[in-house]
């Protein structure tokens, strides 16, 4: 072959060169992209300069459409991950596309297939990320939240008054409250507001009865209401006229073991403020309170218990100094307060 028959495939192949270097040189823009939040339109920009072309379409998912077609001024191609087709390009430019520009198409698909997979794959990187500090900020409130509910183990009530004000805190939210049962049918229950108040007995045996309070104490389950104005539950509780604006409010039961010992409540004026996250964080922090609450209520009964012995046993110890002294009664005395201190022993 001459040397003039030589030149124009000299030619060709310095030009395949020449945009085989170019186009390597410009993949790690193509990377680049990968960490907008939607490259697709960069990537086009991109290819379009590859391909000389004036017009360039990613189009993911693929579609159904033919991906060659026979207009020599369009020029198709599959976008793929490993074997797997997951979108396509689609060029358009006024002069006819050639061969160069077909083996580019598919390596550009392969391109854009990994960058694409890349950005998906720092999107949950991110994601991840986002979620672990969400987690370590929520378990750090816990941690807080559980220490204030150690610290105020003196009586029920207290235990009530501190976690009432620190369930915002916790969960969000603006106002909170704790119900807690009777502990015995003559008592009534208590609803302490995270105020710092307790409400009148009338009020706490109301949302005992009809309160969102009373429905999670009575279904057993923990419960979410994301708009007051439209959730018929909500509606058809009975509400005080003296009641905040309420628009999203959260409920969870208190329980040790199997026995009810009350429940908390969280309410906010902004709409959809609670989802399942601040759920089962209030549902961790009622964890802590049932056992506070257990420990409190066991310590006045202690206490109370301690303050019926004391009496009896320095009563028992005068009736057993009179027997030794020679009074009549002081034996009868003496069996009466024994078997009373037994009778307390055994409560």
């Amino acid at each position: 072959m001459t040397t003039a028959a030589l030149t124009p495939h000299i030619i060709a192949l310095q030009s395949r060169a020449a945009r085989l270097r170019e186009a390597i040189t410009g993949c790690g823009v193509f990377f680049s992209a990968a960490r907008q939040a939607d490259p697709l339109a960069t990537l086009s920009d991109l290819a379009g300069d590859w391909l000389h072309a004036e017009d360039v379409q990613i189009t993911v998912p693929a579609g159904t459409a033919p991906l060659y077609l026979d207009d020599p001024g369009r020029l198709c191609g599959p976008v793929t991950i490993g074997r797997r087709v997951v979108g396509r390009i689609e060029a358009r430019r006024s002069r006819p596309f050639d061969e160069d520009d077909r083996a580019l198409i598919a390596a550009l698909g392969q391109i854009v297939g990994a960058v694409l997979e890349q950005s998906t794959l720092l999107g949950q990187i991110e994601q991840y990320t986002s979620q672990a500090r969400a987690s370590g900020d929520a378990l750090e409130r816990l941690e807080r939240f559980g220490r204030i509910v150690q610290g105020t183990i003196a009586s029920p009530e207290g235990v009530a008054l501190a976690v009432a004000a620190a369930l915002p805190t916790l969960v969000g939210g603006e106002r909170a409250s704790v119900l807690l049962l009777p502990v015995t049918p003559d008592e009534p229950p208590a609803l302490v507001l995270s105020n710092g108040t307790r409400s009148r007995p009338e009020r706490a045996r109301e949302v005992l009865a009809h309160g969102l309070a009373g429905m999670v104490l009575r279904e057993g389950a923990p419960l979410i209401i994301d708009e007051t104005d439209t959730d018929r539950r909500w509606l058809s509780l009975r509400l005080s006229q003296s009641d905040q604006r309420t628009r999203c409010a959260m409920a969870v039961p208190l329980r040790c073991g199997t026995q009810p010992l009350g429940a908390l409540t969280v309410t906010t004026t902004e709409s959809r403020l609670f989802g399942p996250a601040e759920l089962s964080l209030l549902e961790l922090g009622a964890c802590h309170v049932a056992l506070a609450l257990r420990a409190a209520s066991l310590a006045a009964s202690q206490a109370a218990r301690a303050a019926r012995l004391a009496p009896l046993a320095d009563a028992l110890d005068a009736a057993l100094a009179a027997a030794e002294a020679g009074s009549p009664g002081a034996l009868a005395t003496a069996r009466s307060l024994a078997a009373q201190l037994r009778q307390l022993a055994g409560a």
